[in-house]
């Protein structure tokens, strides 16, 4: 039974896409890779972020760095975000039901509670900050450790590949929302569980899950 309820943060809750889009640009100098070219921003999110670092020359071994700037810069545009569509009245349902809600991201938690506080959306009991773009599933596992909570009570709500992949890894059930990072044809291929093109469809799938 679904008791615990993991959201990812930026482009599930938060519409951030174009913040995040340009942060990366704007570091491409320092670190010394390609510029996403705007023209090429619907591509981009059709292929995986392994495939969107090789395409511009990100070298892997920089991505924490350069992660940590941009969550640095990300902090000064967080008056200017906004939530996704109807996820507050989601949040409020699913917290007013009982279900114990975590966020994952690799954001800080400094942002993420800015956030929260900004857009009158403290829902959530935990923050857990993920370092790793492409080791999630570490930070789902030790989570699972700590609280010794079992896979089969926990669904994920996110809204890329990646996410799916980690899911997979830590068999954990995924609901992959199609408003975020990745298009709808992307996250297809990592096969999730359960595909949602509206915030609200999230509480029928919940409900279905349970």
């Amino acid at each position: 039974m679904t008791k615990t309820i993991i959201f990812d943060f930026d482009g599930t809750l938060v519409e951030s896409g174009q913040v995040v889009f340009d942060l990366f640009n704007s570091f491409a100098d320092k670190y010394k890779y390609t510029r996403m070219p705007q023209e090429q921003s619907d591509y981009i999110r059709t292929i995986t972020f392994k495939e969107r670092f090789k395409k511009f020359n990100v070298p892997l071994f920089k991505i924490p760095m350069l992660t940590i700037d941009i969550v640095r810069k990300y902090k000064e545009m967080i008056p200017d975000l906004e939530a996704i569509g109807d996820i507050k009245h989601v949040l409020h349902e699913l917290k007013k039901a009982g279900f114990k809600l975590i966020l994952i991201s690799a954001n800080s938690k400094e942002n993420i509670r800015k956030f929260l506080e900004l857009n009158d959306m403290d829902y959530f009991e935990e923050i857990l900050t993920s370092h790793r773009f492409f080791g999630r599933h570490v930070t789902l596992n030790n989570y699972m450790k700590k609280t010794k909570t079992q896979s089969k009570d926990i669904i994920f709500v996110g809204d890329e590949h990646r996410d799916i992949v980690a899911c997979k890894k830590s068999n954990i059930k995924i609901i992959s929302v199609t408003w975020g990072y990745d298009f709808e044809v992307l996250l297809n291929e990592a096969n999730p569980d359960f595909i949602v093109r509206k915030p609200e469809e999230i509480l029928d799938v919940i409900q279905e899950a349970v």
